[in-house]
């Protein structure tokens, strides 16, 4: 996360973020790690690995991963790993060694950072043939359980007057988030070249507790009081209309994969 950027804002949210946000499918981990024909050869730098979900997703796979992340309330509940070390730094200065990876990824994670200081640093600590992989994965608008769910967030997210968003900081969150809207219009970034949009779709299993977790890992969400109460009340009764139907998440995830500018 960039230096203007609250790094504490998931201490109070750790344990929440590891057990209850969703996973990636099982085709991106392997279109990540694709261009490589040995995952075991493979070095990936996960920056803003959090509480290490996409790390194990990678780690799993074969790759050998360090785990960049700036809170270590985060990185403390992770899973232990063998495949799996942490650093804790920000992502504009991870503290990797120049040309030591082959892959940097960010799941979840690149909107916290300081968009071209961080870019600039993954370009720094990947060898020439790397691979750069930026992840988004959002709520399905399409699924109508979910747009319910959405729907709950999104009435608690407008009456929370503390909330934080990733665009605050310098550079302006203005410029910052139309840097954003670029890469996924224009498919460009500073530092590097060929820039690929992949897309998939994934579903997240889910009950009344892990509604209630999930919201609990959201940032922007208070956790506490008359909202935090009337949102789980919402929860509960979204489940409870579903008279034993499925409570599944569905997501669309979007994978920008780019090669460095050497």
């Amino acid at each position: 996360m960039g230096t203007n950027i609250n790094t504490e804002l998931f201490t109070d949210k750790s344990k929440s973020y590891a057990k209850y946000r969703s996973g990636y499918p099982e085709e991106l981990i392997i279109r990540v790690l694709e261009p490589f024909p040995n995952n075991e050869l493979v070095t990936v730098a996960d920056v803003g690995a959090g509480t290490g979900i996409s790390s194990r997703l990678l780690a799993d796979a074969g790759a050998e991963v360090i785990a960049v992340e700036p809170n270590k309330a985060m990185a403390d509940a992770a899973d232990k790993h063998q495949k799996i070390s942490f650093v804790i730094a920000p992502a504009e200065k991870t503290t990797l060694e120049t040309g030591s990876v082959d892959i940097v990824s960010s799941f979840q994670a690149f909107h916290w950072f300081q968009f071209r200081e961080s870019l600039k640093e993954f370009n720094r600590i990947l060898k020439p043939k790397g691979r750069l992989a930026l992840v988004w994965s959002y709520w399905d608008e399409t699924d109508p359980f979910t747009v319910k769910y959405l729907d709950i967030i999104t009435k608690a997210t407008n009456q929370n007057e503390k909330r934080v968003s990733p665009y605050d900081g310098f550079p302006s969150g203005f410029l910052k988030k139309w840097r954003i809207r670029f890469l996924w219009k224009f498919r460009t970034l500073p530092y590097f070249k060929k820039v690929e949009r992949v897309r998939y779709s994934y579903e997240q299993q889910m009950n009344t507790e892990s509604l209630i977790g999930c919201a609990h890992s959201q940032s922007y969400l208070v956790h506490e009081g008359e909202l935090w109460e009337n949102l789980c009340k919402d929860i509960e009764e979204l489940v409870n209309d579903q008279n034993g139907g499925p409570t599944n998440l569905m997501y669309k995830v979007n994978l920008f994969i780019a090669e460095p500018k050497k």
